[in-house]
């Protein structure tokens, strides 16, 4: 073999071994997202010492939730009795009435003209009657003297009781146009407070239209819109309360005093009206109230709060596995909330361990130490490239 052939095979068995040397360098490129020698780093890390729980069953008080408003107990919506236009509003919001007292007043120029006719009306219909009087006078001396026939004098007694009834239909009248003149001033029926203004002065109003609303300042009340899907629970439940946010330090007992059996039409929810038996001054007209529906006690399990995490649109607990000493997530439906936590409805059975802090940091599968026992310590890499 010439050196020149010699050279040309050495060439090309360099190339080749420099082309097996790149594949192979290749094929060992991680995938995207893979984080190299993840898994070695996982099982490298100790187990992470957590809190748990072992979850019984409790005895728990069912309770239902529904916003309300303190209402008064009565309240009354004034107005005229007559039509007309207001002249002037006496009284605001907020301001306390007495009974008897004037809260509007309107305009007396359409009233004042019938009145003076029916007035003038009524002198008419005197002087009738007092012309129908002297006539029956002068026919009786004349029947008396022979000189008028019986009926004409019967005639005459005839047109005299007319002429009465006359002036008492004027007087009737003119007593009504009076009657419009005095209800042109709206006055207070009871002591109370004015919750609304429905017209101002200068307003045209109809007879009966709502001018000022004024609640009387005994009894309040809770007025709650209930759902559909809560008025069994409303019927049946064994106590009400409520308590408002403006006042955080006081409770108070209700009772049930009303509930439509008709739906409104826009909301479609029930009317309800809850008199509360232990009201004082501190309750405002107006306030914000949340009405608790005692519907009582049954078995539950009970967590804290701080075992629930969420993932997902999802709400789950870590379970922890006694043998494997790792925790899985699990999913759970939640019920009402409780002093000590939260009720699970389902997802959990009776002595589960559930991790009840850092339920955030774990991931499914990692081991745990649970308190009271000792960890094993977990290889190095080192030791771990050598077994």
């Amino acid at each position: 073999m010439t050196l020149r052939a010699a050279l040309l095979i050495s060439l090309l068995l360099g190339t080749t071994a420099m082309a097996g040397c790149g594949k192979g360098e290749q094929d060992q490129v991680p995938a995207a997202g893979v984080i190299p020698g993840a898994d070695k780093q996982r099982q490298a890390e100790p187990p992470r010492p957590v809190r748990y729980l072992q979850v019984g069953m409790s005895n728990v008080g069912d309770i239902a939730i529904l916003p309300g408003e303190i209402r008064p107990r009565f309240e009354q919506r004034y107005g005229f009795r007559v039509g007309g236009k207001i002249a002037q509003r006496l009284v605001d919001v907020g301001q306390e009435v007495k009974a008897g007292q004037i809260l509007a007043l309107l305009d007396s120029q359409d009233v004042l003209p019938a009145i003076n006719a029916q007035a003038a009306q009524v002198e008419v219909s005197q002087s009738d009657l007092k012309l129908q009087r002297s006539e029956l006078r002068r026919q009786q001396e004349l029947r008396d003297r022979g000189f008028v026939s019986g009926a004409a004098l019967e005639r005459q007694i005839a047109a005299t009781e007319s002429a009465q009834s006359r002036l008492r239909a004027a007087q009737s009248q003119l007593a009504n146009a009076k009657n419009g003149l005095d209800f042109q001033t709206l006055r207070a029926d009871m002591a109370g407070a004015v919750v609304a203004v429905d017209a101002e002065a200068g307003s045209v109003v109809a007879a009966g239209q709502s001018i000022v609303r004024v609640a009387q300042l005994g009894e309040k009340e809770v007025a709650v819109n209930v759902p559909e899907r809560a008025v069994a629970l409303m019927k049946k439940a064994r106590g009400y309360s409520a308590s408002l946010d403006a006042l955080p330090a006081r409770n108070y007992t209700a009772k049930l005093r009303e509930l439509s059996p008709v739906a409104d039409p826009a909301s479609r929810t029930y009317a309800a009206r809850l008199s509360i038996l232990n009201a004082d001054e501190s309750l405002k007209l107006g306030m914000s109230a949340t009405v608790r529906l005692d519907l009582g006690a049954g078995p539950a399990i009970v967590v804290p709060n701080s075992a629930l995490y969420t993932r997902d649109d999802t709400i789950r607990v870590w379970l922890v596995d006694r043998t494997s000493e790792t925790v899985k997530p699990v999913a759970v439906k939640v019920g009402e909330s409780t002093n000590d936590g939260v009720t699970i409805l389902s997802g959990l059975q009776p002595g589960d361990l559930v991790v009840t802090a850092g339920a955030n940091l774990l991931l499914p599968g990692q081991k745990v130490r649970l308190p009271g026992t000792t960890a094993t310590p977990a290889p190095t890499a080192r030791s771990a490239g050598k077994s």
